[in-house]
């Protein structure tokens, strides 16, 4: 597909630069031609870098083309800085990259207009970002611009639109609202999502700080412009689609799995309220329309935020603050949604082939919390930096959805956080993030998982589970519109988009439930953050339970203004059968129980041979600290309280999780129950490493005061043989990621191996003598294995490599 890209070149002044035959700079005064702009392909005009053309100092990696970040969009960039001296060139960009060239034009520091004024800022380029592809509706442009002043340093860009389009990545205002970014230093990266057909001139201020009383700048030094124009989104055409499966919740009525087949598109159908999804082809069949689960809006209220801009981490974290006003969430797409037939063998969406379920699956690939971290105060990646060996804070998802994709599995499991990226990109502080969208809405869950999950969508049908960043206070929005498997809540209480309905009590604290809403849970309260658990078969010796804890987390209580501040203790939570807090999850642990078979009562189900539990916070597992300590102390006691002493449900026999980022493996000791007799606690594997910040590395062995991470050693204590503690983890090593840059090791870091990685469970179903066992194998980025550990149906595992696995330990294989 061919993006057209107009542009208008001017003597001296210029406003989207690509060299095209016959379309240069021309630092003489003359009209520009085809000379100059082959000289200044080597030479910059006024002695400037020339990696790409650049001006009065200002340096530019090279102008290019309009581009994506996504599957397509057709958008163009057009300058409209006219004039006597002006002219038109056409190019043709094939794939948004130029077929002529790429050198960019400049603005000459001085020209007409004198020198600068301390406060006035110099643009000297503007270049349009190449994401490849077209950018419709639904997509978005990077612009790039480059500027001087006297102070580089404290160079501020100020964009605008005047037609709403579309809406800027800096604003926390909306569709249309300007951007602004102050203090970015000699360039800025903007990025335009396009949410509306149309055309619309961006015009671009560059300041070097606020001017005094009277104080003006000259346009044509700080001013420049250009046109963006965002195509429709074609009927014919998805911006994702995949498979995931649900089952039982206890009030759903479903009796076994149900196959969802999900659709994401930006299309608007030409007749006012007309169903814009996509047909779906089963087995060959006749298409039949896809159902609307979510329309596409750009005009949900911003809502309060549990990382608000201007609001640190550490300040909400420590309780002295509540959150604050976010960015709007902005969803130009709609989600569309059908249920697959049983016995579906082909599915087929908008030219795409969907996996459909396998009849007896043997093979789950295991990941979680894969977003890029931006969140002020609370860690930076370079998320355009997608090589997991490329920088010190690399985003390694797409290379680690690509490796285990390769791996052919007939399932995924997603253990929560699928969406970091609370934050704008800071400015300054070196990390590959610039342009990088931010907030809550589309473009982030786009960027976070659609774009660099896609080979992994399209390999096998997924099991989605919740975790807190998927909370209504982050990024519960999406969570609701794209991956949660209950029907869509029209009536806008189980949407996360109103906070009123975060939490199920006017207090966390309350004893009284809010029942004024529609039933979506057992227990019948209005409420967002909780929702029930489901129960997922995966062959006929082993089932799974997913449960959702994105709000089981102290500091994801109490963000909504409506609610008391809590105190600042980890564990002050109320874990008491008063509060709403600890009636809700006891009723949700009752449901989940009943699912897996831990109960005999009419309606519940029958436990099998394995019998798995996933949810986002680890229960039996650590995060980082000193010493390591449970990361979710309130919900423990809860559980106790419901399965006394085994915590879980007593089937279960494996849990698996995410949330610290990194590899584990713990295999338990026998417990005691409070009654006597014993018990075999669920084996814990955690899987949290597969695009985030990875966490520093845990001590081993695990010191005497943590043993037990429910603070509870009779029931629940990590097992040691043969003087050998039964615990595994990937060596991340100080201080978040590696391998890390030269200039990191100068300051005093230590370079490792990377920790990103993936699991891999292979289910052996044994024969005669040989008892079914499941094989987890914990990969690397490189797909060399960093541990294997076999799990026994009495829950308890051996592995191949306990201890911190070092820097290309192979162990025995």
């Amino acid at each position: 597909m061919r993006t057209r890209i107009a542009l208008v070149c001017v003597a001296g002044v210029s406003s989207l630069f690509l060299t095209v035959a016959g379309c240069g700079s021309s630092s003489n005064g003359g009209s520009p031609g085809a000379g100059d702009a082959e000289s200044d392909a080597a030479n910059s005009s006024s002695g400037g870098s020339s990696s790409g053309g650049s001006s009065s100092g200002g340096s530019s990696s090279g102008a290019s083309s309009s581009g994506s970040n996504g599957d397509g969009g057709d958008a163009t960039v057009e300058p409209t800085d006219g004039g006597a001296d002006a002219y038109d060139a056409t190019v043709l960009v094939e794939s948004g990259t130029a077929e002529t060239g790429s050198e960019a034009s400049t603005n000459e520091e001085g020209g007409e207009g004198g020198s600068l004024a301390s406060y006035c800022g110099a643009w000297t380029s503007l270049t349009s970002g190449t994401g490849g592809g077209e950018t419709f509706v639904g997509e978005s442009v990077l612009l790039t611009a480059a500027a001087t002043g006297l102070d580089p340093d404290n160079l501020g860009y100020t964009w605008t639109m005047s037609n709403p389009i579309g809406a800027f990545g800096a604003t926390t205002n909306g569709v249309g609202s300007q951007g602004q970014d102050e203090v970015a230093g000699p360039s800025d990266t903007m990025q335009f999502l396009c949410t509306a057909p149309g055309t619309t001139t961006v015009t671009l201020v560059v300041d070097d700080g606020p001017p005094p009383d009277g104080g003006a700048c000259s346009s044509s030094l700080s001013t420049t412009t250009a046109t963006v124009t965002c195509d429709a989104y074609p009927s014919t055409q998805v911006e994702s689609a995949w498979v995931e499966l649900t089952g039982p919740n206890g009030n759903n009525g479903y009796t076994g799995n149900v196959a969802i087949a999900r659709a994401l598109t930006a299309y608007v159908a030409t007749e006012a309220g007309a169903n814009p999804c996509p047909t779906i082809t089963i087995n060959g069949g006749a298409p039949v329309q896809m159902t609307l689960r979510a329309a596409a809006t750009t005009s949900i209220a911003a809502r309060t935020v549990n990382t608000a801009p201007g609001i640190s981490a550490a300040a909400i974290i420590g309780g002295a603050a509540a959150g604050g006003p976010g960015k709007p969430a902005l969803f130009p797409v709609s989600s569309c949604e059908y249920p697959l037939p049983s016995g579906t063998t082909s599915a087929l969406v908008a030219g795409r082939s969907l996996p459909v379920p396998k009849a007896n699956p043997t093979k789950i690939v295991v990941i979680g919390d894969t977003g890029c971290r931006l969140q002020t105060d609370n860690g930076w990646q370079s998320c355009n930096d997608t090589n997991p060996n490329g920088t010190d804070t690399p985003y390694p998802f797409a290379a680690i959805a690509a490796a285990a994709a390769a791996q052919n599995p007939d399932l995924v499991l997603h253990v929560g956080d699928y969406a970091y990226r609370d934050n704008e990109c800071p400015a300054g502080l070196g990390y590959n993030c610039g342009g990088s969208p931010w907030g809550f809405g589309w473009d982030t869950w786009e960027a976070d998982l659609f774009t660099p999950g896609a080979p992994l969508l399209a390999a096998a049908p997924w099991i989605m589970t919740r975790g807190n960043h998927e909370q209504c206070n982050r990024a519960g929005q999406g969570w609701y519109r794209f991956l949660d498997t209950q029907p869509f809540d029209t009536g806008d209480v189980h949407t996360c988009d109103n906070p009123a309905y975060d939490d199920p009590g006017a207090a966390s604290n309350s004893t009284t439930a809010d029942t004024s809403c529609a039933n979506y849970s057992v227990y019948g309260n209005c409420t967002g953050n909780w929702n029930n658990p489901f129960l997922v078969s995966i062959n006929s010796s082993t089932q799974i339970v997913v449960f959702d804890t994105a709000n089981a987390k102290p500091q994801s209580q109490g963000q909504n203004s409506a609610f008391p501040a809590l105190p600042t203790g980890s564990t002050s939570l109320p874990t008491n059968a008063s509060s709403l807090f600890f009636a809700s999850y006891e009723s949700e642990l009752t449901t989940a129980g009943c699912l897996v078979g831990a109960s005999s009562a009419p309606g519940c189900g029958s436990p099998l041979p394995f019998n798995f539990w996933s949810n986002h916070h680890p229960i039996f597992g650590y995060a980082t600290g000193t010493p390591p300590a449970n990361p979710i102390p309130a919900f423990p006691p809860v559980m106790n309280h419901v399965f006394p002493g085994t915590y879980f449900p007593p089937p279960i026999n494996l849990a698996l999780h995410g949330h610290t980022h990194d590899y584990q493996a713990i295999d338990f000791q026998t417990g005691t129950l409070p009654e006597g007799g014993t018990f075999q606690p669920a084996a814990t594997l955690v899987s949290g490493n597969a695009g985030d910040i990875l966490d520093l590395a845990m001590p081993y062995p695990l010191p005497p005061d943590a043993g037990s991470s429910v603070n509870n050693p009779a029931a629940v204590e990590v097992a040691t043989v043969g003087g050998v503690q039964q615990f595994a983890s990937s060596d991340n090593g100080p201080p978040y990621q590696n391998p890390i840059s030269d200039a990191a090791v100068a300051a005093g870091d230590t370079p490792t191996d990377n920790g990103f990685g993936y699991m891999v469970l292979q289910f052996n179903p044994g024969d005669g003598g040989t008892p079914a066992t499941w094989t987890s194998t914990e990969y690397r980025t490189d797909n060399t294995i960093r541990d294997v550990c076999t799990i026994q149906t009495s829950g308890q595992m051996s592995c191949a490599s306990w201890g911190i696995i070092q820097p290309d330990d192979a162990g025995v294989y």
